[in-house]
């Protein structure tokens, strides 16, 4: 395969994936949020709820950094991550909220989680993950989806044009064969015509039709199978 049609191969894949990514980045946001609270409020769980927090924040960095800069261990390619950044489809609102996101529960994290079921920036965070944050993945989400829609169907495009491009190529060939076609008729009614004089002539004439008519069925072969595949 081309590297230009690799590329372009690779950067599709790794805008699906991407995909599937930032739907994930909101499950861990509330996965994050559910353990503070549960650490908060269940003291003989604050341990492992604590792990289970630290678990899914980790995991959403790591998501967080491919989104940006890319990780060949999630199929996220940095050039995906460049063409993306090119085309805008990630707003830097929704960047900027998904690193307040990351800073809130870092401060948060700084001091144990038990008892503070009450405490003001458990309850933002909380109110935070199912607002602003849910609204800026969700708009990641949308951005990706778009621009991978976009060129599929400039893919469409191209591939169509390709084709007709090709269908129009195919009906020169036909043509030119017909014209051949007629051109040797005439010259073996001509050979004809001469007699014993034009006997090679003719034999030339002939041999040439030969050859147009099977530059038509090819030509006719190459329509059908392309008629085929434009069906599909």
């Amino acid at each position: 395969m081309a590297t230009g049609e690799q590329d372009r191969t690779d950067i599709d894949t790794a805008l699906g994936v991407l995909i599937n990514l930032s739907g994930k980045m909101r499950m861990l946001s509330h996965r994050v949020a559910m353990f503070a609270l549960l650490s908060a409020s269940k003291p003989d769980m604050a341990v492992t709820a604590c792990a289970a927090l630290d678990r899914a924040l980790a995991e959403f960095n790591d998501i967080n950094l491919a989104l940006q800069q890319g990780d060949d261990r999630l199929a996220v390619p940095a050039h995906a991550v460049a063409y993306l950044s090119r085309t805008g489809a990630i707003g830097a609102e929704a960047i900027a909220t998904i690193e307040e996101f990351l800073e809130r529960v870092t401060r948060l994290r700084r001091f144990p989680l038990h008892g503070a079921a009450t405490d003001n920036s458990l309850v933002e965070l909380v109110e935070f993950v199912a607002s602003d944050l849910l609204a800026a993945l969700n708009s990641v989400t949308e951005g990706i989806g778009c621009t991978l829609g976009a060129r599929f169907e400039e893919r469409d495009r191209r591939v169509a044009e390709a084709r007709m491009a090709m269908l129009g190529a195919v009906g020169s060939i036909s043509e030119v064969s017909m014209k051949v076609k007629l051109i040797s008729l005439n010259a073996s009614i001509e050979a004809a015509r001469a007699g014993v004089h034009g006997k090679s002539f003719g034999v030339i004439a002939s041999e040439i039709r030969s050859l147009s008519e099977d530059a038509a069925r090819s030509a006719q072969g190459l329509r059908q199978q392309m008629q085929l595949q434009g069906d599909r």
